[in-house]
């Protein structure tokens, strides 16, 4: 039997800067203003796990006498020091961010692309290389992906351009659960 001890610590400051950097890059102040009343902690690994948590899950984290293996929301992973938002981190960001595409598709819950075609509504102007929130229909919150092209080409682009590029092994979207999440 494997006795493997996980550490699950609170982040250190240039570890919340790089989390920090990366969520204002994308999201701006908005975006930050989620992480308003959140501590931020790591599950080391390979690739770091981050996590915030409300001040009164970390009060009870701080009392618990033994190793911890998780708890708080899992908003992403820092590998090489580089940042990378992931599902549950877009949930959290969609409660103050306006830079959401609206799709008519789920094949983004199956780790595929989104094409031009299947957007049918963005509330805010995004530039190529920025990460949005994707919903679906009803407002239901799908995940988050980069786009491709700007707002501005997404009005003539033709309709087989792809705008959000799927990934099946990394945890941007709600289907990751069902294909690859323990």
């Amino acid at each position: 039997m494997n006795n493997i001890t996980v550490n699950f610590r609170k982040a250190t400051k240039k570890e919340e800067e790089i989390v920090r950097k990366e969520i204002g890059k994308h999201f701006g102040q908005e975006g930050l203003d989620s992480l308003q009343n959140r501590f931020l902690w790591i599950k080391d690994g390979k690739i770091k796990e981050v996590c915030a948590l409300h001040p009164n899950i970390e009060a009870i984290v701080k009392t618990i006498p033994h190793n911890l293996y998780f708890a708080g929301i899992p908003i992403g992973s820092i590998k090489n020091n580089k940042f990378q938002l992931e599902i549950e981190g877009s949930a959290l960001i969609r409660l103050t961010s306006k830079k959401v595409l609206h799709v008519k598709t789920d094949q983004f819950l199956y780790g595929k692309s989104i094409f031009t075609d299947n957007v049918f509504q963005f509330d805010e102007a995004f530039q190529s290389g920025d990460l949005v929130i994707i919903e679906g229909r009803n407002n239901i919150h799908y995940g988050v992906g980069e786009t491709s092209i700007s707002s501005e080409e997404l009005k003539s682009a033709l309709s087989n351009t792809v705008i959000i590029k799927g990934s099946k092994n990394i945890p941007r979207d709600r289907g990751w659960y069902l294909r690859k999440g323990n």
